[in-house]
């Protein structure tokens, strides 16, 4: 069966920022822009995937128009000695032709020209679509400081840390607002951080990332099919020593403690894999010239 698909976008994406030292030590920003995310490049294949056992065949758009996104940004950063910021931002997105999978694109016909040879009649026909509207609002707190003040060896030492809250809905195209658990590819809450030091040479980094529970998969068909990941907190090691002043030697270890990744849907106690990524142990070589 041959089936032809085609679609094409011409884009403009203007924007505009302002700010303002309200002291010498308190600057205020304020921006407005524009941006777009194209379609994941997996759905220009023309692939289809079946399943038996929910009777569904779920079939890529290469049509998909990208996503296109207005974005308000307000924060305020305060600058203090020895060489530290704190900001506190705020964040208003709108995202139009919000891709939404696994949407219901009707039933498979019967007979020999369905588009299918004959087959998969009566199987629920799923893909991907520009759906609708989806609505993202959120905080973000920041800091991060060279602890220089400390006596010795502790003078190397550095800190940084930030918190992201993120607050979401869409209406998908239809009547029915979805909520924050209901927009997926969005992370409620999320943290870093960090603390590094450096003598001389050597430098040495502690990072540990959280990614809070959040919906990966939106299923238009049936939300008992959407997919959650379950949370999450990943530590990296790093250490570097600079062979001399042009070259340096790294050595990163990610997931240092081996942590999963977990995914359920619909409810927690419906699992649907358990990803086991161990440590990684990465080596590398960096020189100026």
């Amino acid at each position: 069966t041959q089936r032809l698909l085609s679609g094409d976008y011409i884009k403009s994406f203007p924007s505009a920022h302002l700010s303002h030292d309200l002291t010498s030590n308190l600057k205020a920003r304020l921006s407005w822009s524009t941006s777009f995310g194209r379609p994941p490049l997996n759905n220009a294949l023309p692939n289809e995937t079946i399943s038996e056992t929910n009777q569904t065949l779920t079939v890529n758009n290469p049509s998909l128009l990208p996503q296109n996104a207005a974005t308000w940004d307000a924060t305020l950063e305060y600058y203090f000695e020895p060489v530290g910021t704190l900001s506190l931002g705020w964040f208003n997105k709108t995202i139009e032709d919000y891709i939404v999978s696994g949407t219901n694109a009707g039933t498979i016909a019967t007979g020999n020209d369905n588009g299918f040879n004959g087959e998969y009649a009566g199987f629920t026909r799923l893909t991907s679509a520009n759906a609708g509207t989806a609505f993202v609002q959120g905080w973000e707190l920041s800091y991060q400081q060279q602890l220089t003040f400390l006596p010795g060896l502790l003078r190397g030492l550095a800190v940084s840390a930030n918190y992201t809250l993120l607050s979401t809905h869409g209406d998908f195209g239809g009547t029915v607002t979805r909520s924050t658990n209901q927009v997926g590819g969005f992370i409620p809450r999320t943290a870093n951080a960090s603390l590094s030091w450096r003598h001389r040479g050597f430098g040495t980094r502690v990072l540990v990332n959280y990614t809070g529970p959040h919906l990966q998969t939106y299923s238009a068909a049936s939300l008992g099919r959407n997919l959650y990941r379950f949370e999450r907190i990943i530590t990296t090691l790093g250490f570097s020593y600079q062979l001399r002043p042009a070259v340096t030697l790294t050595c990163d270890i990610d997931n240092l403690f081996n942590e999963s990744q977990r995914r359920y849907r619909g409810i927690p106690d419906q699992m649907q894999s358990t990803s086991l990524t161990a440590s990684t142990v990465s080596f590398g070589l960096t020189g100026r010239f």
